[in-house]
């Protein structure tokens, strides 16, 4: 009979009794998680929403993702909502992403005018002081007067305001309130400005002999807006049909058998082709 052995299992087993902690794998990113999401993000910003949170929280991550898509500011924390570089990225790629913005960033004149200057209509996302800006609003007013629609009632009834608005852009007279499309003078600045937006005047101002003649002077076509008794007046409508020969038709029927107004067309385009020969 054999001597007792000793059970495998019963065999010591080494025990390290280093006090070294354990790393904690779990804390730290596996080596290129942050290039994968990078490479990601630079492909569909929109892939940041279904990364890890704390790819979320990583600045050069959300940079690159709106870069690529400014409207995933929505979705990164309220710091780099507040980052000024992550906020101009993101608005030069999408300008509606201002509206995500912090509430300090969205009352800084230059984040709002570098989101204006790609579509006005986010005016409507600065800060109320800002809309309330007779400087900041004129120059948003400069590109396009559609950004009258979110300026604040502060200035939407100051007649100094309506009067430098339509002599930076005479579209404006379109979205004044009705007492400034009834005041003479702000009309004339608008027409003379933009004759079309005649069409934009109180009925009083389209029978306006001065008013209408400003108009037809700098667009012809404007005569379709004048009244029925100014479409009759030979000195306007030959100043109308001298501007744009296609004019002619906005008069009263007596002038299309016009000697008087078919020469002056004639002349008119024959001025236009030669015009469009040069160039």
């Amino acid at each position: 009979m054999k001597g007792d052995q000793p059970d495998q299992g019963d065999a010591d087993v080494p025990v390290d009794k280093s006090d070294k902690p354990m790393e904690d794998s779990s804390s730290q990113d596996p080596p290129g998680d942050e290039q994968a999401a990078l490479d990601e993000v630079c492909y569909n910003g929109y892939a940041l929403c279904f990364l890890p949170p704390r790819f979320q929280n990583d600045r050069e991550v959300v940079l690159a993702a709106v870069t690529q898509n400014g409207l995933v500011l929505k979705e990164v924390c309220e710091e780099l909502r507040g980052d000024r570089e992550v906020v101009l990225a993101a608005i030069t790629q999408r300008p509606f992403a201002l509206q995500h913005a912090s509430e300090e960033l969205r009352n800084d004149r230059d984040v709002v005018l570098t989101a204006t200057e790609k579509d006005v209509e986010v005016l409507e996302f600065a800060s109320e002081d800002l809309k309330a800006d007779p400087s900041l609003v004129l120059t948003v007013v400069a590109h396009s007067a559609r950004c009258l629609k979110h300026a604040s009632p502060m200035l939407l009834f100051s007649r100094k305001f309506w009067l430098q608005a339509v002599k930076t852009n005479g579209r404006a007279l379109r979205y004044a309130p009705p007492v400034f499309r009834k005041d003479r003078e702000v009309v004339v600045h608008a027409v003379r400005k933009y004759g079309m937006s005649l069409g934009s005047a109180s009925p009083a101002m389209r029978d306006d002999d001065v008013v209408v003649r400003n108009a037809v002077s700098r667009h012809g076509m404007a005569l379709q807006f004048a009244s029925l008794r100014l479409r009759r007046q030979r000195e306007i409508v030959m100043e109308a049909v001298l501007a744009d020969s296609a004019s002619l038709r906005y008069a009263t029927p007596e002038f299309r058998s016009d000697p008087e107004a078919m020469a002056t067309q004639m002349f008119s385009q024959d001025r236009k082709d030669q015009a469009k020969a040069g160039k």
